[in-house]
């Protein structure tokens, strides 16, 4: 959707621009043509207007070097060709730009969210995990207790909270919480996850992917959505947390 956006756009600029240069340097536009003054950069049409006007039509047996200029043909040619490399390059940059890591922040940085101690306290009294819309993240309370073979360990740098990359790993949709439930569950294909992300249900191939998390020394919580970890398989099950309630699905 963005790529199809910025392409629209590019290609609307390009008519503009083609449009104004067009109208700029159409001497059908002005009332005389042959005395009137050309833009810049538009008198070749002109030129050649001029100079056949006064020569005339080449009469048989004459060389016909006298023309100069690039012949109709060839205009329309590199016109033409100069036409697709633009379009070509607007194409390129707008893909570049949608792919391209923005380091100033957002979505495939480091991102610093906030107070490691603030976070844990919001997610208790809410009940339901830390948004981050910028970073396409949910933080989730962890406890190493319930994982004592530290399958997660690593993930959450040793902190008490988990980073979760919150689109679904079957489609790309994004996964809301359910706080009925307390579980994760999909509304596109009914993929269902527990408050961990692990798989419980549904077409999803694994569990939800996580981003590396890391808490500093003065507890600001730093998590990189530059490096993607792949969720864990169907068949981990480290949380043991059955549906808390009615489904929102």
């Amino acid at each position: 959707m963005t790529v199809a956006l910025a392409l629209l756009t590019v290609l609307a600029a390009l008519l503009v621009v083609a449009g104004w240069w067009i109208r700029r340097c159409n001497l059908a536009t002005r009332p005389s043509p042959l005395a009137g003054r050309v833009a810049p950069g538009c008198d070749l049409g002109q030129q050649l207007l001029m100079a056949n006007s006064a020569q005339g039509p080449i009469q048989p047996g004459e060389s016909g070097s006298r023309r100069s200029g690039p012949t109709r043909r060839a205009f329309l040619r590199n016109s033409m060709a100069g036409a697709w490399l633009v379009t070509l390059g607007g194409f390129g940059g707008a893909t570049l730009a949608y792919l391209w890591p923005d380091l100033r922040g957002g979505f495939g940085a480091e991102l610093e969210l906030g107070d490691r101690d603030e976070i844990l306290s919001q997610i208790q009294d809410q009940g339901a995990p830390f948004e981050d819309p910028a970073g396409r993240t949910y933080l989730i309370d962890y406890d190493p207790d319930l994982d004592p073979d530290g399958a997660y360990a690593e993930v959450t740098g040793g902190a008490p909270l988990m980073a979760l990359f919150w689109t679904c790993p079957h489609l790309g949709c994004r996964v809301p919480f359910c706080e009925s439930s307390q579980w994760f569950e999909c509304p596109c294909h009914q993929s269902r996850y527990n408050r961990w992300g692990e798989w419980t249900g549904g077409p999803a191939p694994r569990g939800m992917d996580r981003f590396p998390l890391e808490v500093t020394d003065d507890g600001q919580v730093i998590v990189d959505t530059s490096e993607i970890i792949d969720g864990p398989s169907r068949a981990a099950a480290v949380l043991d947390q059955p549906p808390e309630g009615a489904s929102c699905l």
